[in-house]
């Protein structure tokens, strides 16, 4: 008879807990994280779940900003045949090979981190028309002009715009000249004929 069968419910119980965690350590022991470390994100709209179970929650990163591994995100990032994504944060070549770009970075962001995925994009028009305006109410012209300098050394240029002109006719001006067409084919259909009056006078 081995200790398993001998023992209380209470004992039973306290040994699950034990493997579990157990196993549960020794997943974590393969990434590069611990609860309590914090890594940032490069990019930003991937999701990060938090939780498990099919109504958990999850997180949508952001560009420069810094998240904090907790256990639960560390649970939740197990898939289906025991890999984690999470094993990639320290692996920049891992990360462009699964997902075509680098995502996230061990550590915190640096103060001058990007707060934008790519240039052109959203977040990077808001951020660089922010900055642009906060350049252009400096007090003086050249505090003014350093600052637009500053804008354009962390930014870049501004966006190009197009205007795209069509060479194809207005449908509506066509149909309106045939119309007219028509109307000048089809001679004059209705003439009316009158004479003002005054109010109450017979006609």
């Amino acid at each position: 008879m081995n200790d398993t069968q001998t023992e209380t419910p209470i004992q039973r119980l306290e040994r699950l807990r034990a493997e579990t965690a157990e196993r549960t350590n020794a997943a974590s022991a393969a990434l590069p994280v611990r609860p309590g470390d914090t890594f940032h994100c490069l990019t930003s709209g991937a999701t990060i779940p938090t939780g498990q179970g099919f109504l958990s929650a999850s997180h949508i990163s952001k560009a420069g900003q810094n998240v904090i591994v907790t256990q639960a995100m560390i649970d939740a990032s197990y898939s289906s045949s025991g890999a984690s994504w999470m094993a990639l944060i320290d692996d920049p070549e891992g990360q462009r090979a699964r997902w075509r770009e680098e995502r996230f970075r061990l550590g915190p962001a640096p103060a001058d981190a990007p707060t934008w995925g790519a240039v052109g994009d959203a977040d990077w028009r808001e951020a660089r028309e922010q900055a642009r305006r906060e350049a252009w109410a400096q007090p003086t012209l050249q505090a003014r002009a350093e600052a637009l300098a500053a804008v354009n050394a962390r930014f870049g240029p501004a966006a190009p715009t197009s205007t795209i002109i069509s060479t194809s006719p207005d449908p509506s001006i066509k149909l309106a000249a045939e119309q007219r067409a028509a109307l000048d084919a089809g001679g004059v259909r209705h003439v009316s004929h009158y004479t003002a009056v005054e109010p109450g006078a017979r006609r």
